[in-house]
């Protein structure tokens, strides 16, 4: 599975990258139709955020931690200081099977 990735370099330059995440195919349940499940992960913190429709351009910013950023609708373009511009996101509403799942372990 490939996630796009935005880093910055010692000279504080932002670039992309993408990252291969490995996943493996598996049922989750009888009737299911198999599909990709990447290893669990670690997080020390999770934070939801709902970003209102019609949202206008966020001027540039530093991110002070890592971040992973899942848009089940809508889209967002993202712009690196090196000036490459990526289109992340749905164009339109996704389909009925774009389901996100968060698993949330105490």
């Amino acid at each position: 599975m490939k996630c796009l990735r935005i880093y910055a370099t010692p000279d504080g330059e932002s670039h992309f990258d993408e990252v291969e995440l490995p996943t493996t195919t598996r049922s989750v349940h009888p009737v299911a139709v198999p599909f990709e499940v990447s290893a669990s992960r670690q997080a020390s913190r999770v934070r939801l955020t709902r970003i209102p429709a019609g949202m206008g351009e966020v001027a540039w910013h530093t991110v002070p931690d890592p971040v992973l950023t899942v848009r089940p609708d809508g889209s967002v373009e993202y712009e690196t200081s090196d000036g490459e511009v990526r289109l992340g996101g749905y164009l339109e509403r996704p389909p009925p099977a774009a389901i996100m799942n968060f698993v949330l372990e105490g």
